[in-house]
């Protein structure tokens, strides 16, 4: 069978990377003899045009889309467009939103065929296979369809035991040089688990509590791999890489052992570190490790479930410190409890911990305990409508605290970041001297833009060439001259900027058409 993945698009501003959990499932089924395209539509620009286009070049049996909350609806609307191009395609989706919220989701979109729950390489290839062989789906295990005019949901299915069986993600099926280009780092995971009970999280009745590794040869064998891909950063994503200290040293002196130099970071807990296990991080590369703290008020801490101190905050980030890992702290504002007081001790505590930090707002997801007991925790739902669960509003308010106090506050956090970067703008426009740090921050800045108009204008395709025997230097020239009228850059940034993704080896001269192009390798 054919089978399309959808990646929907997802703002940049979340800086989306490379799509793990879509390439992860396209590895499975390509193993398993499936042919797979993905459209990434983070990186290429979606319309009904592209739809066609896709469904007459490579005429798929079935479309499937990934989402979480807040891109689900555009997921649902593209998938309709699917179907409204070709009624006879089956529609599936997956991901932690449908997972948990499977009945709305059938319920109220007929065009939606199947939903795929939890994890989807077994159920999705199951699914498959029963189709292809026109047999019954009731013995699917982690499927939800419908069945005589309602939803029906099959038993869930047990997670993988041995998560080595897995192939290593199709990275080749999607285009790494774009996500490159924006300057985006590149993800991989070492396992699968999370042995905590947070209440604002999915992840340990997504991907199960007890903590599933892969083989320590097979990580640095991937790590050593995507550190030939020329991407500023990998990030290690496991809900809690530092679980199993021995195992993370081990990776690490693998890593150390190899001889592998690239700089990369991970999520810890702050009662996981350790010194010797930060010795060893910062000698294999770590640069960053990313600590979920979420308040600055114990009580707080203890009623969400977090089961962590703010002693062991402060001490985490004193060995990071003292290891020379930058320690990067984030926070959620609106949990259960929340008062004006307990936002003020938050927010004076971030900013004496660590000078990298950041808020969020509690989007109660589907599938959290927290949204599912909001009454208890003293919660008020505010609405439903997905799109806006981006954690940077408030969709959820404390009874003892007004969503519009904690929207103000973030907004006003938020708003604090972009003045300094236009300040800083400002003096470099005037010629003054700025922090070498903030003169990479600003050219990251500059080099996300032009790379995202490049993408979202789709400048690459439009650009009509050159004779072919055009030399190379020429066909760059040129393009640099049409790059500038299209998304209005000066010629040194463009010449810089074009510099700048040829070096990374994300464009390319193309010699394969009537006419010699420029194009993404």
């Amino acid at each position: 069978m054919k089978v399309l993945l959808i990646n929907p698009p997802y703002p940049f501003e979340e800086s989306p990377t490379p799509p793990f959990g879509i390439i992860s499932l396209a590895a499975y089924l390509e193993r398993e003899g499936v042919e797979v395209l993905i459209e990434d539509y983070i990186v290429q620009p979606y319309s009904r045009e592209r739809v066609r286009e896709a469904l007459a070049a490579f005429g798929p049996d079935v479309v499937g889309s990934t989402a979480v909350t807040m891109n689900v609806k555009r997921a649902l609307s593209i998938l309709q467009d699917y179907k409204r191009e070709n009624p006879d395609v089956v529609t599936v989706m997956g991901g932690p939103h449908v997972s948990f919220d499977a009945e709305a989701i059938l319920g109220g979109h007929p065009f939606l065929d199947y939903i795929v729950r939890g994890e989807g390489e077994i159920t999705f290839t199951e699914m498959l296979r029963a189709l292809d062989a026109g047999s019954s789906l009731d013995d699917v295990e982690g499927l939800s369809l419908r069945s005589n005019g309602a939803v029906r949901h099959n038993p869930g299915r047990p997670l993988i035991p041995d998560i080595n069986v897995l192939p290593y993600p199709a990275r080749h099926l999607i285009s790494l040089s774009r996500y490159r280009a924006l300057g985006f780092p590149v993800n991989m995971v070492t396992s699968r688990g999370c042995p905590n009970k947070c209440i604002f999280c999915v992840g340990s009745r997504m991907v199960g509590r007890k903590v599933r590794y892969l083989d320590v040869q097979r990580v640095v064998d991937e790590f050593e791999m995507l550190s030939t891909l020329r991407f500023r950063q990998i990030n290690i994503v496991d809900d809690l890489f530092t679980a199993h200290k021995k195992r993370c040293i081990s990776i690490c002196d693998e890593i150390t052992r190899r001889g592998i130099k690239h700089r990369w970071t991970a999520f810890a807990r702050v009662d996981t570190v350790s010194k010797e296990l930060l010795d060893a991080m910062k000698t294999a590369g770590c640069a960053t490790l990313c600590f979920g703290i979420e308040s600055g008020n114990q009580e707080i801490l203890d009623l969400v479930k977090k089961n962590i101190t703010l002693e062991k905050a402060k001490a985490a980030v004193d060995l990071c410190n003292a290891a020379g890992i930058e320690p990067m702290t984030s926070y959620i504002l609106g949990l259960p409890g929340e008062t004006p007081e307990t936002v003020r001790k938050t927010m004076e505590f971030a900013r004496n911990l660590s000078p990298m930090y950041g808020y969020h707002i509690l989007a109660p997801f589907p599938g959290t305990e927290v949204r599912e007991k909001a009454a208890e925790y003293g919660m008020r739902i505010l609405t439903d409508d997905w799109d806006l669960y981006d954690a940077n509003r408030s969709v959820a308010e404390s009874v003892h605290m007004s969503h519009e106090e904690i929207d103000r506050i973030v907004n006003e956090f938020n708003g604090g970041i972009r003045r300094y970067v236009e300040a800083l703008g400002e003096q470099k426009k005037r010629g003054e001297a700025i922090s070498s740090s903030d003169e990479d921050m600003l050219g990251g800045i500059i080099s996300f833009d032009f790379s995202e108009k490049l993408i979202s204008g789709r400048v690459m395709e439009r650009y009509p060439g050159l004779p072919n025997g055009a030399a190379d230097e020429t066909i760059l020239s040129d393009f640099a001259d049409f790059v500038g009228r299209e998304i209005g850059y000066g010629p040194a940034d463009v010449r810089r900027e074009l510099s700048r993704l040829s070096s990374l080896e994300c464009i390319g001269v193309d010699r394969t058409g009537p006419a010699s192009k420029i194009s993404w390798v």
